[in-house]
């Protein structure tokens, strides 16, 4: 009953969470059409990328792609990057394009000088073209952004958010689309995407990357906890995480650090104040988390940008995930990918079925889902994923 009460509160909620993007974004429209037309005479390439870090670290590894490609050669390329992931680029991308112009999503949306600087900023850079490769693309930032620009030619894929209309509205804008084939992984639907934009065939089956030197002083083989989440239904319990590091603890074979983001450090203190911790929780950079996990036996997360960060590190990852985007995010392991696996909430698992494991779009978890995961089960998941 409760499950069913708050699916149909969040469909209130989005029917008219559409009527207002839609609003804004009509008359945004309509003040992005006053800016000065763009002169489109130098090849000059703009790449749109403004979502989370986990969605940067999924797409970053086809980010070279572009500057090498044939089709983009002599082409200046600009991208345009969430300000959130700007310590990921600088680290481990700092060459993969000439110009990055940083955006902070908070003031784009909340400040109407800031955003309105932006706009006019990147028509006056005059774009020949413009690609987004992001396959759901919110429409009143990444579609603004790209009518904002000017560009003669902008390219994307079928818009792929919860919303038809949005989609409808936003594939319009652009003048080229790439259709995925079917429901797949995000990094394999990012190389699908480079590949078909830049005409080349990318040599590449996983994410990867570098990470730096870190000072463990670690005694003994450890398992890296990222405790954290953006979301409050993608955030395990911390009751969870203490009975999971105490059957682990029985056994004597690992320590244990916990980790997460600056937000989550109260999570992080009422873990380590009842279990024998390394707590690293907002005490180091997004790269040295992942210098933290490549020295790790293993790493457990929530469905976070940690688990897509513990995956690039080629660290055996196991994700505790509601279901959510599953096929998209979480599903490593039917992707294809070694390594890793995925614990779940029974009722979605009872959808999966249902569906014949196959992949399916819209499931819908509640809060309370994930908390369902005993942390036995995730226990026993973990111990295979390491003999394995």
């Amino acid at each position: 009953m409760l499950r069913k009460l708050s699916l149909s509160i969040r469909k209130i909620q989005g029917r008219k969470e559409i009527k207002e993007n839609i609003t804004r974004f009509a008359k945004w429209q309509e003040e992005i059409a006053q800016l000065k037309a763009n002169n489109n005479n130098a090849k000059k390439l703009l790449i749109i990328r403004l979502d989370d870090i986990g969605d940067y670290l999924l797409f970053r590894n086809t980010l070279s792609a572009y500057r090498e490609s044939p089709k983009w050669q002599g082409y200046e390329i600009t991208l345009l990057g969430n300000v959130m992931w700007r310590s990921v680029y600088e680290f481990a991308d700092n060459n993969a394009a000439d110009k990055v112009i940083w955006v902070n999503k908070n003031e784009y949306f909340d400040n109407n000088e800031y955003r309105e600087q932006l706009w006019q900023s990147l028509r006056n850079e005059d774009f020949d073209t413009v690609i987004c490769p992001s396959r759901a693309r919110p429409i009143i930032i990444d579609d603004a952004c790209m009518l904002a620009a000017g560009a003669t030619h902008n390219i994307s894929g079928n818009n792929d958010l919860k919303y038809d209309e949005w989609n409808l509205l936003s594939d319009k804008l652009y003048t080229a689309l790439y259709t995925a084939p079917k429901p797949i992984h995000e990094f394999l639907y990012n190389v699908a995407f480079a590949n078909w934009c830049c005409g080349t065939h990318i040599n590449i089956s996983r994410p990867h990357i570098n990470t730096p030197e870190v000072t463990t002083s670690m005694s003994k083989p450890y398992i890296l906890c990222f405790v954290g989440g953006s979301k409050k239904s993608h955030r395990w319990p911390a009751t969870h995480w203490i009975e999971l590091i105490e059957l682990c603890n029985k056994d004597g074979h690992y320590d244990f650090v916990i980790s997460g983001g600056n937000g989550d450090t109260d999570l992080a203190d009422t873990i380590a104040a009842k279990v024998q911790v390394n707590n690293i929780t907002g005490k180091v950079t997004i790269p040295e988390v992942a210098g933290w996990m490549h020295q790790a036996a293993g790493v457990i997360t929530n469905d976070t940008m940690s688990a897509h960060l513990a995956v690039s590190t080629n660290t055996p990852t196991l994700i505790v995930a509601n279901g959510d985007n599953f096929y998209k995010f979480c599903d490593y392991k039917g992707a294809g990918f070694a390594k890793t696996d995925c614990v779940y909430p029974q009722h979605f698992l009872s959808e999966w079925k249902r569906h014949n494991y196959q992949p399916f779009k819209n499931y819908v978890a509640v809060t309370k889902d994930i908390s369902t995961i005993t942390a036995g089960r995730v226990y026993t998941a973990l111990k295979q994923l390491l003999n394995r």
